[in-house]
């Protein structure tokens, strides 16, 4: 047996009309239409309607100019001010074009005039009304949408600026602390000629001070260079643990200073991929660098290299003050760090992690962060192309 198709709901017409006549006449034009789907309903006064209006329970309105001492412009008028709407057709009983034009200002869907009311005419008008109210609703939507939209672009540029200004204080601070102790060091050189040892102490100072300074500015350099599209890799095949092995060397005095164990597992089936091997290696020593500025002492650093189906995965553990939930999607955004209070002595410019990202996508990969919370530790999961 075939389905019957399902029934289209009825459209509800209220008529605002102080004149029963009236009334009866307009249900009697409704029942005209051929097809029709129209259900009426009629408030008889000013006040009822004026409820009727407000509780939005029609989908079109019929308003009658007259409404014993009051009119349908006041009324109108009344609705708008208490923030009610909805589709309304104004009638009149008399060709007056400056009460139509005020109806149309004060919101009104369209006009009749009530002696050359027909029901074809009154069927079209109440078309036009629920067509101009799905219009005036979805362009509402669009409008609301549009807003959140914006309001949530200028939250977070007002976020970005935010991290912005928070950079610069930090970058001036980082560059600005070495050189109290190159200045004390370029002193003692000075003063302590015939003093072998203390000099080859100033100069080891100023070596370590002038090397912190590089890597700042490096790291300024790569994301200049991200940014604008402009960094190169020398992409070829190479075995991970040559990329994690120029990583550990360069990280390991780091974890092992900040008094930090450190273990490291790498799979023994080769483990090869297409990548920068120094790139590779920066990434990887960011992230042991990172643990180890969050780690406190007596903590553990681990690093591990597998394959996972077609990929090459290291993940970088460790056991330090871990990040709050609600900031780990936020820990790559550039000048983002989670906590400046929880840094260690190492400082940073908040850039380390926003580098590995990017660094990471250039080579086909992706870069995860995982804690499950304060004081928890966290864990950072390169994931790359395997060969």
């Amino acid at each position: 047996m075939a389905t019957q198709p399902a029934t289209e709901r009825p459209v509800r017409v209220l008529l605002i009309d102080d004149d029963r006549d009236d009334y009866l006449l307009t249900r009697d034009l409704f029942a005209e239409i051929p097809g029709n789907r129209y259900v009426l309903d009629w408030a008889p006064d000013y006040e009822r309607g004026l409820a009727a209006l407000c509780e939005a329970t029609h989908d079109v309105y019929l308003l009658d100019f007259r409404l014993g001492e009051k009119s349908g412009l006041d009324l109108m008028a009344e609705a708008r001010k208490n923030n009610c709407s909805g589709p309304i057709i104004f009638l009149t009983g008399q060709s007056v074009w400056e009460v139509d034009l005020a109806a149309m200002e004060q919101g009104a869907a369209d006009f009749l005039d009530k002696g050359r009311l027909d029901a074809v005419l009154l069927d079209r008008s109440v078309r036009y009304a629920l067509q101009q109210r799905r219009y005036e609703i979805e362009l509402e939507k669009q409008v609301r949408e549009r807003t959140e939209e914006l309001a949530r672009a200028n939250e977070a540029l007002r976020h970005a600026d935010q991290r912005k200004d928070e950079f610069l204080a930090t970058l001036a601070h980082e560059l600005r602390n070495p050189l109290a102790p190159i200045r004390n060091a370029l002193e003692i050189m000075r003063v302590a000629s015939d003093k072998p040892a203390a000099i080859e102490n100033a100069r080891d100072i100023v070596e370590r001070q002038v090397g912190q300074m590089v890597r700042l500015i490096n790291d300024l350099l790569d994301v200049s260079r991200i940014t604008r599209g402009k960094l190169s890799l020398k992409m070829e095949s190479i075995g991970i643990s040559e990329a994690i092995e120029a990583a550990v060397e360069t990280s390991k005095p780091l974890v092992e200073g900040a008094g930090l164990t450190f273990r490291q597992s790498i799979a023994d089936e080769p483990l090869r991929v297409q990548g920068d091997r120094l790139r590779l290696a920066q990434v990887f020593s960011n992230l042991l660098n990172n643990s180890a500025k969050y780690t406190e002492s007596g903590g553990e650093v681990t690093l591990t290299a597998s394959r996972e189906g077609k990929d090459v995965v290291v993940r970088v553990r460790d056991t330090g003050v871990g990040i709050p939930k609600e900031l780990v999607p936020n820990v790559f955004e550039l000048f983002t760090q989670v906590d400046r209070t929880l840094n260690r002595a190492q400082g940073g410019l908040g850039i380390g992690l926003a580098l590995v990202q990017q660094i990471v996508a250039l080579h086909g990969g992706t870069v995860v962060a995982k804690s499950e919370g304060v004081g928890k530790g966290a864990e950072f999961s390169v994931r790359l192309p395997a060969e």
